[in-house]
C-alpha cells in the first residue's frame, strides 16, 4: 500500500476526528462549569408539578376511555381481549393502584 491510498482511506476519519477534539474541548469547560454546582430547583420544581398534573385527570381520562373503547370492541369481536389486559397492565405501570382509586372517585 503508498501512502496516497492510506490517506484516501483515512481521509473520512479526519473530520470525526476534529470534532471529537473540539467537542473534548468544550466538554471539559462545561464540566468544569457543573463541578461549580448548578442550581435545578426550578427545572425539579416544574417538572414535578407536571408529573402531578399529567398523572392525575388527564391519564386517568385517557386509561378509563381507551379502556371502555377497547372494552366494546372485544365484546363484538373486534379487537382481542388481549388489548384489553394490555391496557389494564398499562394503567398500572403508569399510576399505582391506590391513585387509580382516587383519581376515579374524585370525578364519579
Amino acid at each position: 500500500m503508498t501512502f496516497a491510498s492510506d490517506a484516501r482511506r483515512l481521509a473520512p476519519a479526519l473530520p470525526v476526528a476534529a470534532c471529537l477534539l473540539l467537542a473534548g474541548g468544550f466538554g471539559s469547560g462545561v464540566l468544569a462549569q457543573a463541578s461549580q454546582g448548578i442550581d435545578f430547583t426550578k427545572a425539579n420544581t416544574l417538572g414535578n408539578s407536571w408529573t402531578t398534573w399529567i398523572m392525575g385527570n388527564p391519564v386517568t381520562w385517557f386509561f378509563s376511555t381507551a379502556f371502555v373503547i377497547v372494552g366494546i370492541m372485544a365484546a363484538l369481536n373486534r379487537a382481542p381481549w388481549a388489548w384489553l389486559l394490555f391496557i389494564i397492565i398499562g394503567a398500572v405501570i403508569a399510576m399505582p393502584v391506590s391513585s387509580i382509586v382516587s383519581n376515579l372517585n374524585s370525578f364519579l
